[in-house]
């Protein structure tokens, strides 16, 4: 507990899902979280449950502390108005966490619309760009900050080179999104590490049976039940110094292994019996 006492946080995409599971362990080591989202009120975008409303009243029931800025990431106003509304509030932004993304399906390249080629892109790529362009002259004034970027194992190695027994059926799009946030990552970090701010990207090691995955997918079996292990994996990267701890490419799993966990039995998974 209070491991993060005091620092500010901004969650992107923290309605539901690894993000308000990350904005909950956030809360409760002490920090004070803007949770941001485009959901406002439950019942805004069916059928997926969650909100930036629910999501704030899960850490103040808990005793935490947290505002709610709606924010669309595509949106460049609304991202330099969320940093804004938080250092307006709060009066620094010590940490950024972009989580916000979207999965599209069908995945195959000749299947998949344009526009929702545009959307991925839009959310996954400019997304983490507009959050990291408008949060880092606070992080910079202040000479600390971290910047954690939500990838996915997927983006980092891909079904690699051929011959191939089987076909791929889906993900190359969000994969490709994903490799796109890792690279950038690693170059944004290489810029700002004499800034004392640090850049990292964070992946869930097994899937995660988020709100959004069971509505997309045909089975999460074998699926973590929530985003809490990536909290406390973000939790464990923001307790180092940004000068140093920066640049990589980080699974959730390694960092807490790194922090000295053994057990995960504490990170239930769905049996997939």
């Amino acid at each position: 507990m209070d491991k993060l006492n005091g620092k500010v946080v901004v969650v992107t995409g923290a309605s539901r899902g690894i993000g308000r599971d990350m904005a909950l362990v956030f809360a409760r080591e002490g920090a004070k979280v803007v949770v941001s989202a485009r959901t406002e009120k439950e019942g805004d975008t069916p059928p997926l449950s969650g909100s930036i409303q629910s999501t704030l009243e899960l850490i103040r029931e808990a005793g935490g502390e947290a505002i709610g800025v709606r924010c669309d990431v595509t949106d460049e106003a609304q991202v330099e108005a969320l940093m804004q509304r938080t250092s307006e509030h709060y009066g620094r932004i010590d940490i950024l966490v972009n989580n916000a993304a979207v999965l599209i399906f069908p995945g195959k390249i000749e299947d998949l619309s344009i526009s929702h080629w545009d959307l991925l892109c839009r959310v996954n790529i400019d997304g983490p760009f507009l959050c990291c362009k408008f949060a880092l002259p606070y992080m910079k004034r202040q000479g600390w900050g971290h910047i954690i970027n939500i990838s996915a194992s997927g983006g980092q190695g891909g079904p690699g080179p051929g011959p191939y027994t089987t076909t791929g059926s889906r993900g190359t799009a969000y994969s490709a999104s994903k490799a796109h946030l890792d690279r950038f990552t690693q170059g944004l970090a290489h810029e700002v590490w004499q800034d004392g701010v640090g850049v990292n990207s964070l992946s869930p090691k097994k899937g995660i049976a988020s709100e959004g995955v069971r509505w997309f997918m045909d089975t999460y079996l074998g699926r973590r039940e929530n985003g809490l292990i990536m909290g406390d994996a973000a939790v464990h990267i923001c307790a180092q110094d940004p000068r140093t701890y920066t640049g990589r490419i980080l699974s959730d799993e390694d960092v807490l292994a790194e922090a000295g966990v053994t057990d995960f039995s504490m990170y239930p998974i769905i049996p997939a019996d």
